[in-house]
Order: C-alpha cells, then sequence, then structure tokens
C-alpha cells in the first residue's frame, strides 16, 4: 500500500481534478471512447481514496472477556475512524536536524540519513 505525505497528497488531488477536467472535455468530444470513460473512473476512485473522510467512529470494549464494538463519538477515548473506502495512508516525517555544531555532525549524519530512506523505501522521492 502507498503512503503519502500531507504535501504529496495535495499534490496528487490537485492533479486528479485537473485531469478529470480534461479527460471530461475529451470525452464531450469523443463521447464513445471507452478508454477515456477508463481513464476518468480510475481518476474519480483515486481522487475518493484521496480525500475520504471517516463516515463514523467506534470504539472497543472488552467486558467479561468478550470484544464489543460500539459506535461513538469520534472524541470518545480509544476512537477509532471507520471509512466506506480505505484511505490512502499518510506519513507524517519528522523534520531535518540542521543544527551545526560539530558535535552534532555523526547525529544530524544518521537522523537525515533515517528520513531519507524512509521517503526512499516509501517511494516518496522528494
Amino acid at each position: 500500500m502507498i503512503a503519502l505525505t500531507q504535501e504529496k497528497r495535495e499534490e496528487l488531488i490537485s492533479d486528479c481534478k485537473i485531469l478529470i477536467r480534461e479527460v471530461e472535455k475529451a470525452i464531450a468530444k469523443f463521447p464513445d471512447d471507452a478508454q477515456l470513460k477508463s481513464i476518468l473512473t480510475r481518476q474519480e476512485l483515486a481522487l475518493a481514496s484521496l480525500t475520504t473522510a471517516a463516515v463514523l467512529h467506534a470504539v472497543d470494549s472488552d467486558v467479561e472477556d468478550k470484544i464489543y464494538t460500539a459506535l461513538c463519538n469520534e472524541h470518545e477515548v480509544g476512537a477509532y475512524p471507520l471509512y466506506t473506502a480505505p484511505p490512502v495512508p499518510e506519513i507524517k516525517l519528522p523534520p531535518e536536524f540542521n543544527e551545526s555544531h560539530d558535535s552534532f555532525n555523526e547525529f544530524r549524519r544518521g537522523w537525515n540519513g533515517a528520513i531519507s530512506e524512509v521517503k526512499r523505501t516509501n517511494g516518496l522521492g522528494e
């Protein structure tokens, strides 16, 4: 599964909206083009997965060694969101370490190297 930063998510949402508008214009000119209709459907699905919001929240309770799930308010302790479709997960990265003091050089290389590796392994390319 792909995970994104908030910035990349916003960029992809914008790209989807632009492409949807362009494909809709093309479909108006070529209404029988199955490939254009397929592209439109895929872009609409991609946009939906990027912008989906929780429709309900639930909480689990342990009663007499049985787990029960109940709907609840989103602010309830232990509440988790429920979706009609799974959203694209978001990666939150800490900022790069930029302290310039010599005693922090090794720490900075390790910290920034770890962040770069997380980006690389998740295909973020940022």
